[in-house]
C-alpha cells in the first residue's frame, strides 16, 4: 500500500480535506484540530471498525502533526501501521514539516501546500539555498548580503527559503519562530528590509 500523504505548509489542512473528500467518503470531521491527543488514535481505530461498506473508501484527515505531543505522535504511528492494510485512508497534515517526528516523516510522502499557486518549488534556487545555509549557521552578515542582493524579488527569495526551511531544519524553537515570521511576511505586505530584520531577529536567540 502507498505511504500516507503528509500535507505541509500554509494551506496544508485545506488541501488535506480537499484531497480526502475527492478520494473517498469522509467519515468524520478532521481529527486533532484542537491538539492531537493519544485518545485520537483510539478514535481512529474505532472509526476504521465502524466505517461500513459503501461505494467509496472511508477517509479521515488528521493533524496538525507538528503540534502533537510525542506520546500522541507515537500512538498515531502505531495506528498507521496497524491500519495500513485496511480500507481506511488517512490523510495527514502539518503547518511545519520540521515539527513532525522523524518516524512519521520517513513513513509518509510529503506534499508542499503553498499559500497561493505562485508559491512553488521553482522559487528554490541557489540564493534561497544560500540564505538557508547562512541562517542555519547564524551568519548575520551573509543573511543581509543575500537579501540585499535579491531585494527586488525578496518575496521569491523568502518563498524558496521557506520551502528549504520546512524540508531541512530540525524542530528547534528558532526554526519554528522563523517559519511563523516568514509566513506572516509572505501572506501580507513588507519589504526586503523587514524580511532581513525578521530573519536576524531569530538569530539573536541562537539555534535552541
Amino acid at each position: 500500500m502507498a505511504s500516507p500523504i503528509l500535507f505541509h505548509g500554509p494551506l496544508a489542512r485545506h488541501e488535506a480535506v480537499t484531497v480526502a473528500a475527492s478520494k473517498g467518503r469522509m467519515i468524520s470531521d478532521p481529527i486533532g484540530d484542537g491538539g492531537l491527543k493519544v485518545d485520537d488514535s483510539r478514535r481512529i481505530v474505532s472509526l476504521a471498525g465502524m466505517s461500513g461498506i459503501g461505494d467509496k473508501r472511508p477517509v479521515i484527515v488528521v493533524g496538525p502533526l507538528d503540534q502533537a505531543t510525542p506520546e500522541a505522535a507515537d500512538a498515531l504511528l502505531k495506528t498507521l501501521e496497524d491500519l495500513s492494510e485496511g480500507p481506511l485512508l488517512i490523510f495527514l497534515w502539518a503547518d511545519y514539516l520540521g515539527g513532525v517526528i522523524g518516524t512519521i516523516r520517513s513513513r509518509t510522502s510529503h506534499q508542499w501546500c503553498p499559500p497561493n499557486k505562485g508559491w512553488t518549488s521553482l522559487f528554490v534556487d541557489e540564493h534561497s539555498e544560500g540564505l538557508y545555509e547562512a541562517w542555519a549557521s547564524s551568519d548575520a552578515a551573509k543573511v543581509m548580503e543575500i537579501i540585499y542582493q535579491r531585494q527586488r524579488d525578496w518575496k521569491a527569495l523568502l518563498q524558496g527559503f521557506c520551502e528549504v526551511l520546512a524540508e531541512r531544519s530540525s524542530t528547534s524553537k528558532r526554526a519554528a519562530k522563523t517559519w511563523l515570521q516568514v509566513r506572516h511576511l509572505l501572506d501580507g505586505k513588507g519589504s526586503h528590509l523587514i524580511a532581513a530584520t525578521a530573519l536576524l531577529d531569530t538569530l539573536e536567540g541562537g539555534a535552541s
